[in-house]
């Protein structure tokens, strides 16, 4: 039986506050969403095509073209892509990055893929009792009066999340550095980072309405610059020492 004569598999997940129904041609996609299975009816559905599974595939490989592309790999981003593009007229943003949650706010560290920001929030992990990792990779932020963190079903390979949604209190924005060094940044200053950080819709009017909702976000949470080197023993008090203002535990 090909992929496309197979069944497909349906059921809806729960995130950023939305029941997201899912046709799926592979099954890997229903395994990674677990743990956000909701009996609900769906506000919206989302479905992929072989088309756009072997065009993607197509585009992976030109950017590694030894490894290896698993189609229900892909799938997941062909299906994350159109559920960014849908929850936007819901001010909701698809962000790259790691957030870690504390003493009920979570913080998002964004930063281009190998800068160490799976790393860094392991310090958190480790360090401050109580912490959590509420995405590892790729969170959705509903950017209404109180910012909120969302968990989604794509955390990375490291499989780092949780189902949950914390207010959102600060970007930190990294770059790797010999010492460890946090800046309050202007959101002029952030704005290139956070566009280049944030799931850019082809659709015109959907891509103005993700500028603004990046604007609306910049002014309502802390946006941070962190020179940062994992390596040193301060990393983490650096970082936790600044967000939160206060002692380190």
């Amino acid at each position: 039986m090909s992929d496309t004569e197979k069944e497909l598999h349906r059921f809806v997940i729960r995130a950023a506050n939305k029941n997201i129904g899912i046709e799926a041609i592979y099954g890997r996609m229903k395994m990674y969403s677990e743990d956000f299975l909701t009996d609900g009816p769906a506000d919206f559905v989302v479905q992929s095509s072989q088309e756009e599974i072997l065009h993607d595939g197509a585009e992976f490989r030109k950017v590694n073209p030894r490894g290896r592309v698993f189609k229900g790999e892909i799938e997941s981003i062909v299906l994350l892509r159109k559920i960014a593009d849908a929850l936007v007229e819901s001010d909701t943003i698809l962000m790259h990055g790691a957030v870690i949650a504390a003493g009920g706010e979570a913080y998002l560290f964004t930063a281009p893929s190998g800068t160490g920001k799976t790393t860094h929030v392991s310090l958190w992990l480790d360090k401050l009792p109580g912490a959590y990792v509420v995405n590892g990779d790729k969170p959705f932020v509903i950017v209404g009066d109180t910012p909120l963190a969302c968990g989604t079903p794509w955390c990375g390979k490291e499989r780092m999340g949780t189902n949950a949604i914390v207010p959102l209190k600060a970007i930190v924005m990294m770059n790797r550095a010999e010492e460890n060094v946090m800046r309050r940044i202007s959101f002029i200053e952030a704005f290139p980072r956070l566009v280049e950080q944030t799931h850019r819709p082809e659709d015109a009017d959907k891509m103005r309405r993700t500028v603004r909702l990046i604007t609306a976000l910049g002014k309502k949470v802390e946006l941070w610059q962190f020179n940062c080197n994992n390596f040193r023993d301060d990393a983490f008090e650096t970082a936790h020492r600044a967000l939160t203002g206060g002692m380190t535990p």
